[in-house]
């Protein structure tokens, strides 16, 4: 009987000192630091004015001095109170009107490197708003991979910048700046990995975000995809059911960060001469054309202005990929519904469901810089694949 007792509180006091030890353990993960590689890429959010003639303009910085300076006490404050370890690094103080894929391609292995190599817990971008949602899809796609089913991503990614300086008063670039260190300690807390869009007082999956204003505090926007979080005064709020997970994530990141040119865009209208897209064509150097169509996927089937017959040449003859999507904000490019769309994919266009125009451009040039697409059926496969939450398809 003794035996007994005494087993049973020795079970009873192993019990407790295990739980002893995982609140301990999680005490002690919660006083670390979490390490955020914080980049700068250039933009509004770290311009200053400069007089040329009689206006004064906003130009690039010749280096990240000023902006690291301005940015120091928001570093120091989240370091105090949100125990975050945040380190500094320029890439480039461009506008980012002038970034390129070649300016992708180097934030991909920077993120490659922090995550695998120096083991930060995330990757705070501060960039310039006008090409902000291309390199958002770029690093989405390239950093997720070429496998839809898995990713080797394990930390979040999150991007702003804004329509202001952030040395200006009254203005939206610090309070961005700020909900970007907020928006990636949550994301941490809350196991993310992905690649996310703060701006204002949303959160956005970067690969469905477009920039609806060039003015607005509220600029950006995800028409086809609901917000993953949102920031309010009681703090942020990480949708994470919205989201990729660490837990889901696979030990290794191979990523697909290579993307291909030859893309070119065409906004329809009425009165377009089939001759000036079927000129492109075969003037050759074009890998694919996007048309950016009238609705869901219409274009001109009738007369001189029809656009069949050089859809129709350009995908048989030409082996050249026309892809359909909508210059419509939150559109739905299925190109089914009418008959101008359903004659244009009857004729071999390539319909591109709710991705935005951003996405589009960008998953093409990746699909062919990393040879995931070698004909014009893998190119209609694969638009319907959603490799990094970019596409909802629907049967």
């Amino acid at each position: 009987m003794f035996l007994y007792k005494f087993q049973a509180g020795l079970c009873i006091n192993l019990v407790s000192f295990q739980q002893y030890i995982k609140c301990k353990k999680q005490v002690c993960n919660s006083m670390q630091k979490k390490k955020i590689l914080f980049l700068y890429n250039g933009g509004t959010i770290g311009q200053i004015p400069e007089k040329r003639g009689n206006q004064v303009i906003l130009v690039a910085p010749k280096d990240g001095k000023e902006f690291r300076s301005a940015c120091q006490p928001v570093l120091e404050k989240f370091s105090k109170e949100q125990n975050l370890e945040i380190d500094f690094e320029l890439v480039t103080t461009k506008d980012s009107t002038n970034m390129t894929p070649n300016d992708w391609e180097k934030l991909i292995f920077r993120v490659k490197k922090a995550q695998d190599d120096e083991k930060y817990d995330a990757v705070g971008i501060a960039h310039g708003t006008d090409t902000l949602v291309y390199t958002a899809t770029a690093l989405a796609l390239a950093l997720h991979g070429k496998n839809p089913e898995k990713s080797g991503l394990r930390i979040p990614v999150c991007i702003t910048g804004a329509q202001n300086p952030v040395y200006e008063q009254g203005g939206d670039g610090k309070f961005n700046l700020e909900n970007l260190f907020r928006v990636l300690n949550s994301s941490i807390e809350e196991g993310v990995a992905d690649v996310l869009v703060n701006f204002w007082d949303k959160v956005f999956l970067g690969c469905r975000t477009l920039k609806t204003s060039e003015k607005n505090f509220d600029a950006m926007e995800s028409p086809s995809y609901p917000k993953v979080g949102l920031i309010d005064g009681t703090g942020v709020h990480i949708y994470k059911n919205l989201l990729r997970k660490k837990e889901n994530a696979e030990e290794k990141l191979n990523i697909a960060p290579k993307f291909g040119r030859g893309v070119v865009s065409f906004e329809l209208a009425p009165g377009i001469e089939p001759s000036l897209i079927l000129g492109f064509i075969t003037s050759g150097g074009v890998a694919a054309m996007i048309l950016k169509s009238l609705g869901e996927g219409n274009v001109c089937s009738e007369g001189e202005f029809s656009l069949l017959p050089a859809i129709r040449q350009s995908t048989n003859e030409y082996m050249t990929p026309i892809f359909i999507t909508t210059k419509f904000v939150g559109g739905n490019a299925v190109a089914t519904h009418y008959e101008t769309g359903y004659e244009a994919l009857k004729a071999g266009a390539i319909a591109c469901f709710d991705h935005t125009d951003v996405a589009v451009d960008v998953k093409v040039r990746w699909l062919i810089g990393n040879g995931i697409c070698s004909s014009i059926e893998e190119f209609r496969k694969a638009m319907k694949t959603s490799f990094a939450g970019e596409v909802t398809f629907l049967k």
